[in-house]
């Protein structure tokens, strides 16, 4: 099985405020426009939340009844996004693949990630590629698994990536919302 990490765990420094539930042009928040494209595409979904965000996680329930859609607070969220993906490993060490997302990334269209997950095999890291540039999301197949539940820091998986460049398959996509992150509330009409 190829399953979704979405990681919603940051603290939102740069944006001033919770940017999970900033408002997106069509009025859907940032955070509900990831999960449901997400949803769209795979049948197990694993959403990281903070450790504390009990309040948060009662209202991405009242919003997505999903059965595939599985919510966990990573206890060590505070200490970095690294430790948060690491955290979630144990959760998911039964899938074949895993792809990670970032939750503040919504413009990522289906058709991409279709083409990502066709790319994804046995040995192999998936990482798509716009205007020469590394994106999100990036696919690791259950052999860097160990690895990445071996993460600290704020880095995400670009360690394990780095030290396996000769395992990355290098998708070109035509989608500029691999690259595009809400950081800042001016992020919001970008799309």
């Amino acid at each position: 099985m190829i399953g979704a990490i979405i990681l919603a765990a940051g603290s939102s420094r740069r944006f001033g405020d919770d940017k999970r539930k900033a408002k997106l042009p069509d009025g859907r928040m940032v955070f509900e426009q990831t999960i449901e494209t997400v949803l769209t595409s795979f049948d197990d979904v694993l959403l990281v939340l903070r450790y504390g965000d009990t309040d948060f996680e009662s209202e991405v329930r009242a919003l997505f009844e999903a059965e595939k859609l599985r919510i966990f607070r990573a206890p060590d969220s505070a200490l970095g996004m690294g430790h948060s993906l690491a955290n979630a490993m144990a959760e998911v060490s039964d899938w074949d693949s895993v792809f990670i997302f970032l939750a503040d990334m919504p413009y990522i269209k289906p058709a991409t990630i279709e083409k990502l997950r066709s790319s994804l095999e046995s040995g192999r890291i998936v990482v798509p590629v716009h205007v020469g540039r590394y994106g999100h999301p990036v696919g690791f197949s259950h052999e860097f698994f160990d690895e990445i539940a071996a993460l600290e820091g704020d880095r995400g998986a670009k360690p394990v990536i780095q030290v396996h460049l000769d395992r990355v398959v290098e998708v070109e996509v035509d989608d500029p919302g691999v690259l595009q992150d809400v950081d800042r509330p001016e992020d919001l009409s970008s799309s």
